[in-house]
């Protein structure tokens, strides 16, 4: 059995939910969800609760049982004592279940190199921002993250344009919690629209025709601040959309130039055509200039 932890929002969750997956695939057994982290955090808004229930994904939610089994808990010393009696009186579900092994993986004490080398049962904890973690499963990946539910009306619509009218680029502003929250600003940080129009330039001398199709968690403030040239659209709902919606459209897109979101990065990655162009920017976390080394494919741009 595999155990994934699961926190933050839906991007973060796909990410956890990636690594499980590819690790249950290498050992060839069960994963299981650990949603036990959501709560009621004011701090996190709206990305503290269980996301991914929009996708074909395998739904099995691990029992507070399984978790203190494959993680392990802490022990007080009448807690020792009360398994070492346990044993004597043949109690043994309760002694396995108090005094078995942890076999926890955190993503910081492991390289994606030495990730498929952990063994049935484990319990994995971290953020796991990188596709060399489930690489080998890309391709069960994909049907997992498939759409469990058709699009509404407006966002088949918007979905027809984006095929109908030629080359098109998403790009994608996140601002939301990341001006609001101080703690996200401080690590994480809006993007300077410099990176944009760096950004957007780059692909457009390869695709001199294509479509902008603007995508934002606060898109009437990026009206006001974005006056990008040449043929653009700000995608707004015309209905309330799920924000899953807006992944399902920026994936239809020919290229795209995302934020430094795990929401937009899911968006570019799972646009299935070989030819695309990503364009992902350097500094992913205002305190970490260089974490994108391991975030971002390797056929990805950087800047």
């Amino acid at each position: 059995m595999i155990i994934t932890r699961l926190q933050g929002g839906l991007g973060n969750q796909m990410f956890q939910y990636a690594a499980g997956l590819a690790l249950a695939e290498r050992r060839r057994t069960v994963l299981k969800l650990d949603v036990s982290w959501f709560r009621e955090y004011a701090e996190f808004e709206a990305h503290n609760r269980y996301a991914l229930s929009c996708f074909n994904v395998t739904e099995q939610f691990a029992t507070q049982e399984e978790i203190d089994r494959v993680a392990g808990v802490k022990l007080t010393r009448a807690e020792r004592w009360s398994i070492a009696l346990a044993e004597r009186l043949h109690l043994y579900r309760y002694a396995r279940r108090h005094a078995g092994p942890a076999h926890i993986l955190y993503e910081t004490e492991v390289s994606p190199d030495h990730f498929f080398d952990a063994p049935d049962p484990t319990y994995l904890y971290g953020m796991w921002q990188s596709e060399r973690f489930f690489a080998p499963y890309a391709d069960q990946l994909r049907l997992h993250f498939s759409f469990r539910y058709p699009p509404q009306p407006g966002v088949e619509a918007m979905a027809r344009r984006i095929r109908a009218e030629g080359p098109s680029i998403a790009v994608h502003f996140r601002r939301g919690d990341y001006v609001r929250n101080p703690t996200f600003n401080q690590k994480l940080g809006v993007l300077p629209l410099d990176y944009y129009d760096r950004a957007i330039a780059f692909v457009r001398e390869r695709v001199p025709q294509a479509v902008l199709y603007i995508f934002s968690d606060d898109i009437d403030a990026i009206e006001r601040e974005f006056k990008p040239s040449g043929p653009h659209v700000f995608v707004r709902a015309t209905q309330p959309w799920h924000s899953f919606d807006k992944i399902r459209l920026m994936s239809l897109c020919d290229h795209a130039v995302i934020s430094n979101s795990t929401f937009a990065w899911w968006s570019a990655w799972l646009n299935p055509s070989p030819t695309k162009i990503i364009v992902a920017p350097q500094q992913w976390r205002r305190a970490s200039p260089n974490v994108t080394r391991d975030c971002i494919p390797s056929s990805w741009t950087i800047l």
